[in-house]
């Protein structure tokens, strides 16, 4: 097998919401702790020793990157960042020796790990963390793979989507192969994105579907598309910290938008489940935002509801958009997309592990090569418990007791 590059040269190898995310810290929350916690839910992949000594080593020269003179300008051209914090971020390092905290038991295979500091520092660590734990794996524990057909798959996968009309975009940093995957997959999505679209300017037709971008920020300048990204479940989990766990989606919301203004305006409905974001989800805050973000629990049932939801608040659910990001594949993206257009709603795809992570074995071409289902997660914030607890109970991020004390907080009955 090839030797993959290695994985970190760039402080942008990185997904735009944990920028964007930053820029809201920067701007109000300056001084506020955290911990990030990680979390194996494939228990039976584990790590050897050699694939925990190459990380630890990676994890160390993170202290090394810094945004480059081309990068900090490409920021300064994104009209939702302020000249401030793009100016912020020029100076910023990362602290690896003082914020990771790492323990490897070898006996067992399992891998702790621990982020803590001020969380406008510490922000920007998860997704490069798990691009590296997955390289690791992929390296050194599980070598019985290739790149054989990663360029084709790449092609077929996004003439099938653009053909179904689908908007699609990339979403695989964290739990890709390597860098090298992603960048191999990224060019191959933009050059046939390109050729769809001559092919249909050639027979005077407008295009089906299209490629809207990537969620990784170096890999959007190197191939000028749009970086995609808007919030994480983190930032509510912060806010149920800082203002209450009552609220905490409405108040999350106003906050981001107070910053943008309508850009970035994709809400995420599932950090304390859907039924009970929807309860903040009144009219203003449904008007004001373009639409929303699916990442657990039955996409069908959602499009349903998010269609009967905006109904009900007198809005036109066609001039509104579903985000899809939970387990994508082709087939799976297709078939939402017709679903979203029979109901009337319009709809677009984050779609990570299916393009940067699709192995076969390379002993057996009939064989998957499993990727990882890596987590990293906010735990405390201001030193306070914080959780998720999503539309799939398999995705809480806490114990039974947390998930049943917060559950009574915010009213839920099982």
């Amino acid at each position: 097998m090839a030797t993959p590059k290695k994985g970190l040269t760039s402080l942008l190898d990185n997904d735009l919401y944990k920028f964007t995310m930053q820029h809201v810290v920067f701007k109000h929350y300056k001084d506020i702790s955290v911990v990030y916690q990680f979390t194996n839910r494939e228990k039976d992949l584990h790590l050897n020793s050699e694939a925990v000594e190459w990380l630890k080593k990676q994890i160390k020269d993170m202290a090394h990157l810094k945004l480059e003179e081309s990068e900090r300008l490409y920021l300064l051209g994104l009209e939702f960042l302020d000249a401030d914090y793009v100016e912020y971020l020029a100076q910023f390092q990362y602290k690896p020796d003082e914020q990771v905290f790492l323990n490897y038991n070898e006996a067992t295979g399992d891998l702790e790990l621990e982020v803590k500091g001020k969380w406008l520092e510490t922000i920007l660590y998860e997704v490069p963390l798990l691009a590296l734990i997955s390289e690791a794996y992929f390296r050194y524990t599980d070598r019985d793979w290739n790149y054989d057909n990663q360029a084709e798959n790449a092609v077929k996968k996004t003439q099938e989507l653009l053909k179904h009309g689908c908007i699609f975009s990339e979403f695989g940093t964290r739990r890709r192969r390597d860098y090298k995957t992603q960048e191999l997959v990224m060019g191959k999505i933009c050059e046939a994105s390109e050729q769809y679209k001559k092919d249909r300017a050639a027979t005077n037709q407008a295009p089906k579907g299209s490629f809207a971008g990537t969620s990784n920020v170096l890999l959007a300048k190197k191939y000028g598309v749009k970086p995609i990204g808007t919030v994480a479940h983190e930032f509510f989990m912060a806010i149920s910290a800082l203002k209450g766990v009552k609220h905490a989606n409405r108040d999350t919301l106003d906050i981001w938008y107070n910053v943008y203004k309508g850009n970035l305006g994709i809400a995420l409905t599932d950090t304390f489940t859907t039924p009970i974001f929807l309860k903040d989800f009144g009219p203003e805050l449904a008007s004001k935002y373009t639409g929303v973000r699916q990442d657990s629990g039955n996409a069908s049932e959602f499009i349903k509801t998010m269609v009967a939801h905006y109904k009900s608040l007198g809005i036109d659910p066609s001039t509104k958009t579903i985000v899809f990001s939970d387990s994508l594949n082709v087939e799976r993206a297709i078939d939402l997309q017709e679903q979203a257009l029979k109901a009337g709603i319009n709809a677009s795809f984050g779609i990570g592990t299916s393009l940067t992570n699709d192995f076969q074995k390379a002993s057996d071409k009939n064989v998957k090569s499993k990727a990882l289902n890596i987590v990293i997660k906010l735990k405390e914030c201001h030193g306070k418990r914080v959780i998720k607890l999503s539309d799939d109970s398999l995705k809480h991020s806490a114990d039974q007791a947390t998930v049943l004390a917060f559950k009574k907080e915010l009213g839920i009955v099982d």
